[in-house]
């Protein structure tokens, strides 16, 4: 019962912690005041779009490697095509809250859809990585 116990609390926990943020309150974020919400939402989105897939094709290459050898520059380009955005370095904090909010309150069907897809997507339109 004792390991039971914990292991039902956290799958009690889990569903209730797991929330969807859609456009409308990512909107509603980027109204406020306090910029707090809004930033770690949106940094929560370049990481996760930049080392989730990154992390993915790790995986996955050393599992090939371990059968057939990939050639480094061959990583490198899956790594390159996979990214859907390129951040400039000069590009400051301000601008990509600024980005994400204007593609929001530009896009009002987009409101009850994954903030998370139109912060990318607005990321991607503003910052387009480059072929080669």
């Amino acid at each position: 019962m004792r390991i039971l116990l914990p292991i039902l609390l956290i799958a009690w926990v889990t569903p209730c912690a797991a929330q969807f943020v859609d456009g409308n309150r990512a909107l509603k974020e980027c109204e406020a005041a306090d910029k707090t919400s809004i930033d770690f939402f949106i940094a929560g989105v370049v990481d996760t779009s930049t080392h989730d897939k990154q992390a993915l094709i790790a995986k996955s290459l050393q599992y090939s490697m371990a059968t057939t050898p990939v050639p480094a520059e061959l990583t490198k380009g899956i790594l390159k095509e996979m990214r859907t955005f390129c951040i400039k370095d000069t590009a400051d904090w301000q601008q990509i809250r600024t980005t994400v909010c204007n593609y929001l309150k530009s896009n009002p069907k987009l409101l009850n859809s994954s903030a998370a897809k139109s912060a990318t997507d607005a990321l991607a339109a503003a910052y387009p990585c480059k072929a080669g």
